[in-house]
């Protein structure tokens, strides 16, 4: 199964506070959070994951060879500092939902890349070209990868709780707190300990939860170094992703829905009743507030259950759950399929598509907002999707719709770094 091994991790050499020098993944910034984490520090690792574009840009001068030009004079004034001997990184992420104060826990570790069809590593989600010739683009540039992949194992019937906890028993090398981070990172050189975490899961797959374009782009980067080092060793840096490793069990893992905002044309607008009248039953229902919406799916979560909200009215689809060659149908399955597909199929002109028609959002009140505002012209409202579900798909090889999962919070960019240098190896 998997191979998870220890690394040398590029680290930023500050020993304070690095919160003004994290940054969140680069495919939840936008424009205004970008300049802003630029103002933040001069240091702040956005130079580095999503530099600012310019209609000067050349070949020879644009975001990907400007983050290489910082990366290599960080290196050389010590800002960032490629560590001796490989670790694993143990790291808690503390977080507020609801009003509740959370934790999460996992570790920075270095994984064998292979293709998904090897069954090591899993998939749930379908991916866009776009963001991964971007992200190509700049792992070409700068031999670096900047941004974790965040992965899941299943921790049960195994020493991996006990291991990781005594990998987290000493003093911490790192935190960050503050500019919405509250972070710990810790280091783990012991040799003996890191074997036997790699061994516990040498038997377990992963499971891909956060960053299926960082990986696939890692796999194409890795083919390319592969032809231009081939006399590279097995572990030279570029066989591997660095991934945030999170046990499926662990307390403070949280999935959020992804609410689907819609653009109808009118042929699709109209025929929304009839064409969810077939596969759901409806009911118009009062909701005084959008954030009752989660409360309100919650109470259907055994069934397929919607909510619909347009015009300032809210309509329940619900229908009984069911199976597909013993698997279960999950609620991000049924809706594509009985209902957001067929719409896009009354498209008069057959542009009609998720990429270019589905908006998302995490958030009820900015859902009803944008529709009121006539952003969008509709909202469809999700249960969260079941994460020991998402694992049994996956495992049977099956890739949910995109946007299926949300996990919170985001898993930030500048805590490790993993060098593709073909002379950086890893533990």
């Amino acid at each position: 199964m998997a191979t998870v091994r220890p690394f040398r991790a590029l680290r930023y050499a500050a020993s304070s506070d690095l919160a003004p020098l994290l940054a969140p993944p680069y495919d939840v910034i936008n424009a205004a959070e970008q300049a802003a984490l630029y103002d933040r520090d001069p240091q702040n690792v956005i130079r580095l994951e999503y530099g600012t574009t310019s209609s000067a840009d050349t070949p020879a001068d644009n975001r990907y060879t400007r983050a290489n030009a910082t990366l290599d004079a960080w290196l050389a004034d010590g800002t960032l500092a490629l560590e001796d001997a490989p670790a694993f990184y143990p790291h808690t992420q503390r977080y507020t939902w609801s009003g509740e104060a959370r934790a999460r826990s996992g570790f920075f570790a270095a994984v064998r890349l292979r293709p998904f069809e090897a069954g090591e590593i899993l998939p749930h989600e379908r991916t866009l070209t776009g963001p991964k010739a971007d992200r190509l683009q700049l792992m070409r540039a700068c031999q670096a990868s900047f941004s974790p992949v965040f992965g899941l194992f299943d921790g049960a019937h195994t020493e991996l709780p006990a291991l990781l906890a005594r990998a987290r028993a000493g003093a911490p090398v790192a935190a960050a707190q503050g500019h919405g981070f509250d972070e710990t990172l810790w280091r783990s050189s012991d040799p003996g300990l890191n074997a036997a975490i790699s061994a516990a899961l040498s038997t377990r797959q992963l499971l891909i939860a956060d960053g299926h374009h960082r990986y696939e782009t890692l796999l194409a980067m890795r083919d390319e170094l592969c032809a231009r080092y081939p006399d590279a060793p097995e572990t030279a840096g570029f066989h591997y992703a660095m991934l945030l490793l999170v046990d499926l069990h662990d307390p403070g893992l949280l999935v959020l829905p992804t609410h689907r905002l819609l653009l109808l044309t009118p042929e699709m607008t109209a025929a929304f009743c009839r064409v969810a009248g077939l596969a759901f039953s409806m009911e118009q229902v009062a909701v005084a507030h959008p954030d009752q919406v989660p409360a309100l799916l919650a109470t259907y979560r055994d069934q397929h259950a919607f909510l619909w909200y347009t015009e300032g009215r809210y309509t329940l689809l619900t229908s009984p759950r069911g199976y597909r060659n013993g698997l279960p149908v999950l609620d991000v399955q049924a809706l594509q399929e009985r209902l957001t597909d067929p719409l896009f199929a009354l498209d008069p002109d057959g542009q009609a598509s998720v990429e270019a028609n589905i908006r998302y959002t995490v958030h009820p009140a900015d859902a009803v907002a944008r529709v009121d505002r006539g952003e969008v012209d509709a909202a469809i409202f999700l249960n969260p999707t079941p994460v020991a579900d998402v694992f049994t798909l996956a495992g049977a090889g099956i890739r949910l719709p995109q946007k299926s999962t949300y996990f919170y919070p985001k898993v930030p960019t500048g805590l490790t770094m993993l060098s593709l240098r073909p002379d950086v190896e890893v533990g």
